[in-house]
Formats: structure tokens, C-alpha cells, sequence
């Protein structure tokens, strides 16, 4: 096999590796459950409601 072949050989199977990673990767994350959204938007909320709060006792 001559130099080139190699390097194509090489580049091919790269990419081919990052795609399968990237689509594996999707999948994993799509498929993700989604159950911890909620907590997160209520700890966000509490936040923002102590933010609000303490910028009222600075005005």
C-alpha cells in the first residue's frame, strides 16, 4: 500500500469514528430522562425569587 492510500485509509476511518461517536452521542442524549428538568426549573425559580429579593432590600 502506497503512502497515499494510507493517509485516505486513515482520514476515512477517522471520520467514520467521529460520526458513529456523534450519532451515539445524540441518541444518548435524546433518549435522556428528562424527569430532572423539572427540579431544575424549580431550584431556577427559587433563585431568582432570593435575587429578586435582595435586590428589593438594595433599593
Amino acid at each position: 500500500m502506497d503512502q497515499y492510500t494510507k493517509i485516505l485509509l486513515t482520514i476515512i476511518t477517522v471520520c467514520a469514528v467521529v460520526l458513529t461517536l456523534i450519532i451515539v452521542g445524540s441518541v444518548i442524549v435524546h433518549d435522556h430522562d428528562n424527569d430532572h428538568d423539572h427540579d431544575y426549573f424549580e431550584y431556577m425559580e427559587h433563585v431568582i425569587e432570593r435575587l429578586e429579593s435582595v435586590e428589593e432590600r438594595l433599593d
